[in-house]
């Protein structure tokens, strides 16, 4: 029973990073109304996805331990390899990519130089501030009162929201302008809601509903209509979440209408095969895929002149380049393999289904 279910979850986490990707470029050039399509739920799916995997029962030092080595770790190897990049390869003062490198080390995505990198550290701020969600709710023994305290803080997180993008504060006598908190904290009740909902959601339903068609189709029916009549956006990064009712109900749509494709596209091997590849290398394709992306599509861009085509090439070189950058040079590497939070050659780590 549990392999079914981290099979088809797996594939909901390809599914997923291939619209991550495919929204990081100039799709909304391509096709406007599938660019709200795909920005309505993309992030609520990947903190859902990674809640799934959250066990509440355990103990805080090993949780800590076990994200900081899956999560923050690759976060730091990649900023350094940020900024190796940037003093060797680019002209770029010393003293000014330094200052980059501190500047990201504050991690939300108004801070970093590759921006897709912000849901990283978040995730880890995540996993902790659900250990003091299920620390504090636990005691109490009605679900309906857990449940209360969950759909109260997803409220006041999109009430407050923006209150924080920008906020001034004094520091040695200077007024200080920051966007958001360090790791996108700001943001914690908001994707909190999805991450806990996630957990939640393992725990109590049962997997063979996501396999009634019905679901699949009521979803997407459901989904298509708010997009057409409610034009309300959603972006996390940004802090734009602009109906609470809308906005949400267009998540938990999305998250289910791919959950739902995930258990028909898992009765077939060679499909399920690919989503799955696809999904266990989601954390290295989100690190890599928007500087490939925009350096393939300026490039065939400037060749034939044609923005389609560009964009084209340059999706699918930013899911081809990170999957070969996994398969070849960290994959056989032990080292580099425990840089980016991998346990074995074939990928595998205990609790790496809910890195990404």
């Amino acid at each position: 029973k549990m392999s079914k279910r981290v099979e088809y979850i797996d594939i909901a986490k390809g599914i997923g990073i291939l619209l991550v990707v495919m929204g990081h470029n100039d799709f909304g050039l391509v096709s406007p109304f599938f660019y709200r399509f795909i920005y309505a739920f993309h992030m609520p799916l990947f903190f859902f996805v990674s809640g799934m995997f959250f066990k509440d029962d355990q103990q805080f030092v090993s949780l800590f331990r076990r994200r900081f080595e899956t999560l923050l770790k690759p976060f730091i190897v990649i900023l350094l390899f940020i900024l190796f990049m940037t003093i060797s390869f680019t002209k770029v003062n010393f003293d000014v990519a330094i200052f980059r490198f501190i500047k990201a080390m504050y991690a939300n995505g108004h801070y970093l130089d590759w921006v897709q990198l912000w849901f990283i550290p978040h995730l880890f701020a995540l996993n902790i501030f659900a250990f003091g969600y299920y620390k504090l709710t636990n005691r109490i023994g009605y679900k309906a009162v857990k449940w209360g305290v969950l759909i109260i803080m997803l409220v006041v997180g999109v009430k407050y929201l923006g209150m924080f993008w920008p906020f001034s504060m004094d520091v040695f006598g200077k007024s200080l302008s920051l966007y958001g908190f360090p790791l996108s904290l700001d943001l914690i009740f908001v994707s909190g809601f999805f991450f806990i909902l996630g957990c939640e959601v393992n725990k109590t339903v049962r997997a063979d509903f996501f396999s009634n068609p019905m679901v699949a189709i009521g979803s997407l029916a459901g989904l298509y209509g708010l997009l057409i009549y409610f034009p309300a956006t959603i972006d996390f990064n940004t802090r734009f979440y602009e109906s609470l009712v809308i906005n949400t109900a267009e998540a938990v749509l999305g998250i289910l209408f791919v959950f739902a494709i995930s258990r028909q596209i898992e009765k077939n091997l060679y499909a399920s095969s690919f989503f799955r590849y696809i999904g266990q290398a989601s954390l290295i394709i989100l690190i890599f895929h928007v500087p490939i992306q925009e350096t393939w599509g300026e490039k065939v861009l400037f060749m034939v002149n044609n923005q389609n085509m560009a964009y084209w090439v340059a999706y699918v070189a930013g899911i081809v380049f990170p999957l070969l950058i996994n398969h070849y040079l960290i994959l056989p590497n032990p080292i580099v393999r425990n840089w980016f939070g991998y346990k074995n050659v074939d990928g595998s780590f205990t609790g790496i289904k809910s890195r990404v």
